[in-house]
């Protein structure tokens, strides 16, 4: 019996595969990582990130062009139409400021069920609670109060500046993905949640990750549950296997024409192996690749290969990188004295950072910074760490390292009198052009003494909250590699920027527990893995946030730069860009900017000109 179900199983995948493009109207999207989870509030993957989008929309969404335009709501806020309101004491000293947000009449979840301020504020409430593992309250720490002016209407009040008060992807300070979540839906799990966790709080962390992220709503197994304010609707998920969508006739985003003229139903494939994921590419058992399914690959030799379609290659706005747990609680990586910045300063020595990206992904630029070029402040004064392994094992010697047995690996004696190897613990994801890098990264290492340990896991293990989040519980021990987008035009607003933080110094008095460090006093929210707490830092960063000129903020993210180029609490690998295959007739399936993040932004209009769908860009 077991047999024939792997059997159907497998007859089933093949089905999806061939039964996609203009002939069933339909689309599948081939990719190599998968989500953990459709939580709103948690995560960090951008392969989650892609998913959301084909079910939900935010307040607004960046287009093709990099333009902010309305999504649920009826227009973008600007202090032109009078919608922000920054006031000032008579000091000229910034007291608040007032977002005022007003949702659309024709706005409706998934089920039918309209999407009201009733929804915003619960989405709120889950947002700065603090047993709940929220990825990031950068923005929503800024919020005071919601006014709640009617079904439709409210106010955002901001304490501090938020200079991107209208952005995606949590700028706006509600949720991690897409702003805004059902509270018909996630409030009787979240309120029932929270009545377990106050009567035990000794067992929130399973409380929570068994019936909230392990609840139907997120893990797909209950469809009726998995509600979305955007173009399609959840129909199934079959973990390790595929994703469904189909498109709703009520969207209130439908391109012109008639609604059958476009894709009415999307498949994501999972396919962990980025060979056997290209053969499908070719092969024409998927029509089009996400952002990362072709990472690492040389776009002139896929180019040549596909056929069937076109291969496009645009600047992503993501930075690869190495990030160090610098947590004292985490003895394998304190015996290593990775809190130290010269281990880290030696580290980066070590490696040919050129003939690495040349080697493991063709095309990327070699960086010396957390932030892209052409955003704000981006500044090429930075010491741009050449390869240098004498200077690399100098730096070790004058930490106390020395290969005592002759074995080729350093050692050194701890001050309890233990004897300690250089070895370092490295883990990604099993992207092919990361199982290259750990590779390439043993041999760099290998010179200097370092014995690099490398682990390769699924996405949905690294970028879980349960793994990236609790370094300090040693989860990972010594780094973990993966890119984080920059956000083009925010910084220090911007993802890259806001991993880097440890204590709000927008606020005062500060909390005696860092907000952005994840820590079991906070639920092990946050967005700095690696533990790095910088006053310098993070003073830099409030005053930037305080800034509404560009060319005073852009000085200050450039000293922010300075700071984190001499401490590199992370090693910076190269800026990637985005390699996207698309078959042939597949309109709109582009992002075309940065500032866009995924090209999953609008899949409303994707359509196949087979069908009689037009561009409409």
């Amino acid at each position: 019996m077991r047999n024939i179900m792997v059997l159907l199983a497998l007859l089933s995948g093949l089905a999806l595969a061939v039964l996609g493009g203009p002939t069933f109207n339909n689309l599948v999207i081939g990719a190599t990582q998968e989500p953990s989870n459709l939580f709103p509030w948690e995560g960090a993957a951008d392969t989650k990130e892609n998913v959301m989008a084909l079910f939900n929309i935010g307040l607004t969404f960046f287009d093709s062009n990099g333009h902010l335009m309305p999504g649920l709501a009826t227009e973008v806020p600007t202090p032109d139409n009078g919608r922000v309101k920054v006031i000032y004491d008579a000091n000229g000293d910034f007291v608040r400021q007032e977002v005022h947000w007003t949702l659309r009449d024709d706005a409706y979840w998934s089920d039918g069920v309209p999407i009201t301020t009733d929804d915003v504020t619960f989405t709120f409430e889950v947002q700065r609670t603090p047993e709940i593992p929220v990825t990031t309250r950068s923005f929503s720490d800024l919020i005071e109060e919601i006014r709640v002016l009617g079904l439709k209407d409210f106010v955002i009040v901001y304490k501090a500046p938020n200079l991107f008060y209208a952005n995606i992807a949590g700028a706006i300070g509600l949720a991690r993905f897409y702003d805004i979540a059902p509270a018909h839906i996630w409030g009787p799990i979240y309120r029932q949640v929270m009545i377990q966790v106050k009567a035990e709080p000794g067992k929130a962390a399973d409380i929570i990750s068994g019936q909230l992220l392990g609840a139907p709503a997120a893990t797909g197994v209950d469809p009726t549950k998995v509600i979305g304010s955007g173009a399609f609707k959840f129909v199934e998920w079959r973990i390790n296997q595929f994703i469904r969508f189909a498109r709703r006739t009520d969207f209130f985003l439908a391109p012109p024409g008639r609604a059958e003229e476009y894709v009415q139903e999307i498949i994501v494939r999972f396919i962990v192996n980025q060979p056997t994921l290209i053969s499908a590419l070719l092969a024409g058992e998927i029509d089009a690749s996400d952002d990362i399914a072709l990472a690492g690959q040389d776009p002139a030799i896929l180019r040549q290969q596909y056929r069937l379609g076109t291969v496009f290659v645009d600047p992503s706005g993501f930075i690869e990188k190495l990030n160090f747990n610098l947590f004292a609680s985490c003895k394998a990586a304190a015996d290593l004295l990775l809190g130290d910045k010269r281990t880290r300063q030696a580290i980066i020595m070590a490696i040919d950072r050129e003939d690495l990206a040349e080697t493991v992904y063709p095309g990327a630029i070699v960086s010396n910074s957390f932030v892209v070029r052409g955003d704000v402040g981006f500044t090429e004064n930075l010491n741009p760490w050449p390869y240098n392994p004498p200077g690399a094992k100098a730096l070790l010697a004058e930490l106390g390292w020395a290969d005592l047995d002759g074995d080729g690996v350093l050692e050194r004696l701890t001050e309890d009198g233990r004897a300690v190897k250089f070895e370092l613990h490295w883990v990604s994801t099993t992207a092919s052009f990361r199982v290259r890098t750990g590779e390439v990264l043993q041999e760099f290492l290998a010179d200097v003494g370092i014995r690099l340990v490398v682990e390769n896991l699924p996405g949905s293990v690294v970028f879980s909250t349960e793994y990236l989040n609790h370094g300090s519980e040693c989860t990972w021990r010594g780094i973990v590699e993966y890119a984080e987008g920059g956000g083009t035009g925010e910084a220090p607003a911007d993802p890259l920027s806001n991993e880097l933080w440890a204590f709000d110094y927008l606020k005062a008095p500060l909390s005696q527990v860092s907000e952005n460090i994840p820590l079991p006093e906070n639920g092990f929210g946050g967005t700095n893995i690696m533990g790095w707490n910088s006053p310098q830092f993070d003073q830099l960063r409030a005053d930037a946030l305080r800034e509404f000129d560009t060319e005073r903020r852009a000085a200050i993210v450039a000293e922010m730069q300075k700071v984190y180029n001499v401490e590199l609490p992370t090693v910076p690998l190269y800026e990637r860009t985005d390699c996207i295959a698309v078959r042939t007739g597949l309109v709109n399936y582009r992002r075309g900017t940065p500032v866009a993040r995924t090209q999953f932004w609008n899949p409303w209009e994707w359509g196949w000109e087979q069908n009689g769908a037009r561009s409409v860009r």
